[in-house]
């Protein structure tokens, strides 16, 4: 029970009123989160300002707040869609805040001009590029520092779902689905999705539990920071925050994926179309040894965009690159080659014309260029690689 003389309101039929979080303050306190003596909590907003002033107060579940809070909903989603489908509309004297007359109305009956502009967001948490408050963003820098391994958070926001709580199959793909992107990023000389077992130890990510979100995970590096506080695994990880900060931009995502492995867009329309089936928006925090820190929130209308702009705007990403291996195959019939390179990846495709093929005895050690080309079928919907030999020189 929280009865007490330092109540900043009182109101029939929900008590006494306690301010837990400032959201909208312009000459007087307009909007902001509360509780009532016997621990229910609301979001309060001032309608209309008058001798008589207008409140609605919005009954909230503890996850659903948090929601409110991170941005992960609209203000005026909130409002509308009310967990109970009711809200408390209040009359206040603008001189006396001690006689609130509260009525129930329903979701339905309520105006948009009621309500919050449709692009509002409730991000209590600050700068547009902090997330969470300063104290929980120090901490995590400190901890990463501290402990000389990279730390990445996710939080999932689950859209129909106002619990702590998520399916473990689903979690099961998550973490997955996040240590494979990172694995076929680091993978950069690689072109296809076969990961040499050096590459996915050195970027091998621990799940060490959960912290304060709709669901947050934890995540953080197997392995220690140079001396330096620098490591492989931070460059890894900052081309998947870049991948998820470009969001439905073309032109950004073209450009961190030519320098990538191909099969590294396969791995992240995979990524965003599990979001997509489960209704979740997700938010993301890195912390680096060397302090350095990053955070971005990518919404569920974002994540369908971002799955829009790969399926019909990138539909071919090419690059040109030099490997060394074998070519174990020939056929001048079909203008084709097999090639095995170093990392042991098999690699088959057609020929240029250009390319002087007159040799017999093969295997044969060799340095070859290949253009790259992953192309997605309209019809399938599923990528594909193609090879192209460009030059060969036997070694």
């Amino acid at each position: 029970m929280l009865k007490g003389t330092s109540s900043y309101m009182y109101i029939d039929l929900i008590g006494n009123i306690y301010i837990q979080e400032e959201i909208i303050y312009y000459d007087k306190l307009l909007t902001f989160t509360c509780k009532n003596d016997i621990g229910n909590l609301f979001v309060a907003s001032c309608i209309e300002l008058d001798e008589r002033e207008q409140w609605l107060f919005l009954p909230v579940s503890e996850a659903r707040l948090l929601q409110i809070l991170r941005g992960s909903i609209t203000a005026y989603e909130a409002f509308r869609n009310a967990e109970m489908g009711f809200l408390w509309k209040v009359a206040l004297k603008a001189n006396n805040y001690t006689t609130g007359a509260a009525e129930q109305v329903l979701c339905m009956d309520l105006e948009d001009d009621d309500l919050p502009d449709k692009e509002i967001v409730f991000d209590i948490y600050g700068e547009e590029t902090f997330s969470i408050k300063n104290k929980d963003r120090s901490r995590i820098i400190e901890q990463s520092v501290t402990e000389r391994r990279e730390f990445l958070d996710i939080s999932l926001e689950l859209q129909e779902s106002h619990t702590h709580e998520i399916e473990a199959s689903f979690l099961g793909k998550v973490l997955e689905g996040t240590q494979n992107i990172v694995n076929i990023i680091a993978h950069k000389k690689g072109i296809n999705a076969k990961i040499p077992k050096k590459i996915k130890e050195e970027n091998k990510l621990i799940y060490t539990g959960d912290y304060a979100a709709s669901f947050g995970i934890r995540l953080k590096s197997h392995s220690l920071a140079n001396i330096l506080n620098e490591s492989d695994l931070q460059e890894n990880l900052r081309i998947f925050m870049n991948l998820l900060e470009a969001k439905s931009d073309a032109k950004k995502i073209t450009e961190i994926l030519n320098g990538l492995n191909p099969a590294v867009i396969h791995y992240y329309k995979n990524f965003l179309s599990m979001l997509k089936k489960e209704n979740v928006s997700v938010k993301t925090y890195c912390a680096f040894p060397n302090e350095e820190y990053r955070t971005l929130n990518l919404s569920l209308d974002e994540v369908n965009q971002c799955l829009k702009v790969l399926e019909s705007d990138i539909k071919e990403i090419t690059k040109e690159d030099i490997f060394l291996g074998k070519l174990v195959a020939i056929d001048t019939t079909t203008s084709s080659f097999k090639f095995i390179s170093d990392d042991e990846e098999a690699i088959s495709g057609v020929i240029d014309k250009s390319v002087n093929t007159d040799e017999y005895r093969l295997p044969k050690e060799a340095k070859v260029k290949l253009k790259i080309r992953t192309k997605l079928n309209d019809f399938t919907g599923k990528e594909r690689i193609e090879y192209e030999l460009l030059e060969l020189q036997y070694q």
